[in-house]
């Protein structure tokens, strides 16, 4: 006679981690969608510069755009298990993954910010104005700002966890 079998106790993923996930596997994951979405920016960078066919540039900003999202979806996992507070977790680790987050999120608000001036830019007729090129010009000094306090609070972190990739 065989035992009777158990039901399965496999569960569906969840869209945020659990109020116990540690800390640290969430910084974690934040500095690894945080590396992914400056690498893509330094792909399409250069095919913007030097010019590239149509769809290939089409197809890179997809793949950047795509990692800015899983970005910004781990920096609110790392905010929603922060807020239970650091617990356990040293004082170093604490601020590099608070600055990391935060250089994240302040990205995230640069790069939404930029694309919503660009969407009203396109649907406006009188978009060629000096003003309008000034003002483009202004978010994406901003955004490229944000983009580099990201990649040193990236630094910051992995000082402190240096076998994350």
């Amino acid at each position: 006679m065989t035992p009777a079998r158990q039901p399965s106790t496999v569960r569906a993923p969840r869209d945020t981690p659990p109020p116990a996930f540690p800390l640290h596997v969430a910084g974690d994951a934040l500095l690894r969608a945080a590396l992914e979405a400056c690498r893509q920016h330094e792909r399409v960078a250069p095919l913007i510069e030097k010019g590239c066919a149509e769809a290939e540039l089409r197809e890179a900003a997809a793949v950047c755009e795509l990692s800015d999202h899983h970005l910004a979806a781990r920096t609110k996992d790392y905010e929603a298990v922060a807020a239970v507070g650091k617990g356990t977790t040293p004082d170093d680790f604490w601020r590099a993954a608070n600055t990391l987050w935060h250089s994240s999120r302040e990205y995230a608000r640069r790069h939404r910010s930029c694309d919503a001036l660009m969407t009203k830019l396109r649907k406006q007729l009188n978009a060629h104005s000096s003003d309008k090129f000034s003002e483009i010009t202004l978010e994406y000094e901003l955004e490229a700002s944000a983009l580099l306090a990201l990649r040193q609070a990236i630094a910051a972190y992995r000082k402190l966890r240096p076998g994350m990739e």
